[in-house]
């Protein structure tokens, strides 16, 4: 009997061994802050060649709107149609700055940005859809204005900052090959239940 009870004080504090040994592992490699392999540390994720970027025409429509109550703020769901045309003698990767304004005022309400791919010389049309988040009690038809933006903008992966967590470094080293999609949705609002778009 003595001999099982023992067996069993082991076994429980091997247990305990293994808990107090991973768990602050996984607590250091949480707090432990690595440079961001996205923006190689700065913080700011670079424009190439937009120089030469303009836009020619934009267009835009509410898709849908919905209220998110918990949060306190109305969520904008709109198609963005956008023209843009390179006029310099390399390809542009970078930046379009997206604002959403009050129809009526011109006030704007919030802010996105875009990633996109221009080739020397050309024109591209390019159609999406961006999520712009206001007030709860905004009401009223708004429109989406654009600006290139010239240098860059803060890297999302992490927020400015130049630094990740350790833990979470290997999931964004592995989204860098692909930024230019990753990007798109590295600002996922997850939209709660639509309502009809206000008119």
């Amino acid at each position: 009997m003595t001999l099982g009870s023992g067996k069993n004080r082991l076994k429980i504090k091997g247990k305990f061994l293994a808990f107090f040994s991973i768990m602050p592992l996984l607590l250091a490699t949480a707090l432990i802050r690595v440079p961001c392999p996205i923006c190689g540390g700065s913080g700011f994720v670079s424009s190439t060649g937009m120089e030469g970027v303009r836009i020619s025409k934009i267009e835009s429509s509410t898709q849908s709107t919905s209220l998110q109550a918990c949060a306190n703020y109305r969520l904008y769901n709109m198609e963005i149609t956008m023209t843009l045309f390179n006029s310099g003698t390399r390809d542009a990767d970078g930046f379009i700055d997206l604002y959403l304004l009050n129809y009526s005022t011109g006030t704007i309400l919030d802010n996105e940005f875009t990633v996109e791919i221009i080739p020397a010389e050309t024109e591209i049309t390019d159609t999406f859809n961006s999520y712009f988040k206001v007030e709860v009690d905004t009401t009223g038809p708004v429109t989406v204005t654009a600006a290139v933006e010239k240098s860059g903008v803060a890297c999302k992966a992490c927020n400015g900052a130049g630094k990740v967590a350790l833990n979470a470094w290997p999931f964004y080293n592995s989204m860098k090959a692909n930024f230019t999609e990753t990007q798109r949705i590295f600002k996922p609002y997850v939209a709660p239940v639509f309502i009809q778009p206000e008119h």
